[in-house]
Formats: structure tokens, C-alpha cells, sequence
């Protein structure tokens, strides 16, 4: 899923670091629609950063669930702006105008995430990056598969 979200964003040549565990639990989703969001999440890393700065994904499992986060090195979101960024048609006030969009996406990337039983979230350093990440339920097959 990571690897068709990469192929199919437009990441303005960041260089991408994937950090990943060597194995992650099974978790229950709709390939196409997570796909969505890990998209959708990573273009707004490229669009928010300036061109040459470095995108993360990494994925750990955390309380239960499958924690996947995409960083950036880019402005950040203040305070004020994480109550809202996840609303519909919300514009972050500095990039309203330099950055195109409609301000839906990260209200659909929530949509998504949370009729899959999960939470999505952004952590800030204004000035320094954001990291969005969005947890999904582990499987009841792999809570049981004691290799975890």
C-alpha cells in the first residue's frame, strides 16, 4: 500500500525514508481507500515543505492498534489551526492562497480513518514539521497470534 501510494503522489522529488518494522499485525481495511488517505497525506507533506526536504513514513503498533505516520520538515500547524485542520473546507491561514486545494481533503482522510474503527491526529512544531498519523484496529487474528 505504501509503495502504490509513493508511485501515485506527486512528491516533488522529497527524498522518502520508509521506516518499518519487519513484520506489522494484520489489520481489516479497504486497500483503496486507506490508499486514499496515505496519499493524500503524503502529497500534503510535498505541498507543505519546500522542495528538497525530506518525507517519513514509519508504522509501529501502539495501545492496540496500527499507528502509521507520515512526517514532514515543513511549516507546521500551530496550535489553533490542529483544532481545525481535520474540519471540512478548512484552509490553513497562512497557505490559503499559495497552496491549491479545496480544504477537503484531511476532512475525508478522517472520514475514512474513523469508519475503519480508527483516529487520525497531527503533532506540530511550527516552523520545524508536522506528523499526521492515523491508527486502524489490529485484527482479532493477529491480537491472538502470539508471535506479536
Amino acid at each position: 500500500m505504501i509503495e502504490r501510494a509513493l508511485d501515485e503522489a506527486q512528491l516533488r522529488n522529497h527524498p522518502v525514508d520508509v521506516r518499518l518494522p519487519e513484520s506489522l499485525p494484520e489489520v481489516e481495511l479497504d486497500m483503496d481507500r486507506i490508499g486514499k488517505v496515505l496519499h493524500h497525506l503524503l502529497e500534503n507533506a510535498a505541498k507543505y515543505s519546500e522542495a528538497q526536504t525530506p518525507i517519513f513514513i514509519s508504522a509501529e503498533v501502539s495501545k492496540g492498534k496500527l499507528v502509521t505516520s507520515v512526517a514532514d520538515r515543513g511549516i507546521g500547524v500551530d496550535d489553533m489551526e490542529r483544532l481545525m485542520i481535520f474540519d471540512k473546507f478548512y484552509r490553513g491561514q497562512g497557505q490559503r492562497y499559495r497552496v491549491q486545494g479545496t480544504g477537503m481533503g484531511l476532512a475525508i482522510a478522517k472520514a475514512i480513518v474513523e469508519a475503519h474503527g480508527g483516529a487520525i491526529e497531527v503533532t506540530s512544531q511550527p516552523g520545524h514539521g508536522s506528523v499526521f498519523s492515523f491508527s486502524l484496529p489490529i485484527s482479532s487474528a493477529s491480537q491472538n497470534d502470539t508471535s506479536l
